[in-house]
């Protein structure tokens, strides 16, 4: 009798030790994940905001190409002249360009 019960206490306590083995490398994987999640979160939030810069970029070109052509001035005085009207309206570049574009397109429509 005392031998099964030493025998089960034995195996008793090597389980509780399988447990805590498994618990901890469990807790450690989690760890693991949430840390790659949130670095996914960061890198979709960092690709979302250069997206953005690149979509804005290729506007305010554009819209520097129209100032170009219709004021004809260089690439430099449009980007200023782009920049000027921004903070003299308080606007976004992004939004000075795209009413640039919108009125050229406009004008060229009913042309």
């Amino acid at each position: 009798m005392r031998k099964t019960e030493e025998a089960l206490r034995q195996a008793r306590d090597q389980l509780e030790i399988r447990v805590a083995e498994r618990t901890s490398a469990l807790q450690k994987s989690i760890a693991e994940l949430q840390e790659k999640e949130r670095q996914r979160l960061l890198l979709e939030s960092e690709k979302s905001a250069l997206s953005d810069k690149l979509e804005t970029r290729k506007v305010v070109d554009r819209a520097k190409g129209i100032l170009q052509r219709d004021l004809k001035i260089n690439e430099e005085d449009a980007y200023r002249t782009l920049q000027r009207e921004s903070q003299q309206r308080r606007r976004s570049m992004r939004e000075i360009a795209e009413s640039i574009i919108l009125n050229d397109d406009l004008k060229r429509g009913s042309q």
